[in-house]
């Protein structure tokens, strides 16, 4: 009893004393860094400086086929909307591109893609993503392919993140976001003049470095409820009906002449008023409606 009193004794004040050494440290070192950094905690979330919006003076394009908006920079021309052509799969294509500056400002632009979520199951599936050899997609599993999870626009709508690399197996190098929402695809790619890089890097340093316009792009995206979507395809549809009607035409006929040259009309001796029948008309025949006169 007299040797656990004595252990006890000996024990207790080295534990305090490792406590408030530690305690002691960890405030020296708070401190410090505090000093270091000028760090002052009850002024962190006060001080911070407000950060601009460069969009907020941009323009705003909405596409009437699908009800969704986007910005793109003031100095800029209006986009053009491009209709797919042969085996394109997209139905429609909004190219906001800028046309001022030097040539390689010239180039930089991005293209919205709209697809058909029934027809497309994209990413994978779309134009934007070209296999490299049809022969191997199954063997490698392609069409299985995963891609990273993001969110983009003023609603953070869930989207896809493509990051194609040039030494990938499956398809040939890319870059964009991917948003499905409303039975529609939309896929927001943007482009920069290529510059030779490492074999293993994709677009995506390029366009951090050269196009960083493009992820403020994104932010400004918004595509309506998915009720408003819905609205907005059967308006085109009762459009497209109403423009495919069958318009009534009339049915041309070519009206016969009168065969004989320098022809003088005289009464007939046989026949009263009656229907001109050869259309050289005579002064006791009516005129015929299948005649030219």
């Amino acid at each position: 009893m007299h040797k656990a009193l004595v252990l006890m004794s000996i024990t207790l004040p080295l534990i305090l004393g490792t406590l408030l050494f530690g305690s002691s440290a960890l405030y020296v070192f708070e401190s410090y860094q505090n000093e270091l950094f000028g760090l002052d905690k009850e002024k962190i979330s006060v001080d911070l400086p407000v950060v601009q919006d460069d969009t907020l003076g941009w323009k705003t394009y909405q596409d009437k086929k699908t009800g969704f908006s986007i910005k793109y920079p003031d100095n800029w021309p209006d986009p053009l909307t491009v209709t797919p052509e042969g085996r394109e799969k997209f139905i429609e294509k909004i190219v906001f591109e800028n046309g001022l500056g030097t040539s390689e400002e010239r180039f930089k632009r991005y293209e919205v893609f709209i697809y058909n979520a029934k027809k497309v199951a994209g990413p994978v599936g779309t134009d934007n993503l070209v296999a490299k050899n049809p022969k191997t997609f199954a063997a490698e599993s392609c069409a299985k392919r995963e891609f990273y999870d993001s969110i983009v626009g003023e609603g953070d709508y869930p989207a896809q993140e493509v990051d194609i690399m040039p030494n990938d197996n499956c398809f040939n190098k890319a870059y964009f976001f991917s948003v499905s929402r409303g039975g529609y695809i939309f896929n927001l790619v943007p482009t920069v003049p290529e510059i030779d890089g490492p074999f293993d890097t994709g677009i995506k340093p390029d366009i951090i470095a050269k196009f960083p316009k493009y992820f403020e792009v994104l932010s400004t995206l918004i595509i309506p409820e998915e009720e408003r979507l819905v609205e907005v395809e059967k308006q085109n549809i009762q459009k497209r009906i109403v423009e495919k009607k069958v318009q009534p035409h009339r049915v041309l006929i070519h009206k016969a002449t009168c065969a004989k040259k320098n022809h003088k009309g005289k009464k007939s001796k046989t026949k009263s008023r009656h229907m001109d029948e050869d259309c050289c008309i005579d002064p006791d025949e009516s005129p015929n409606p299948r005649c030219q006169y």
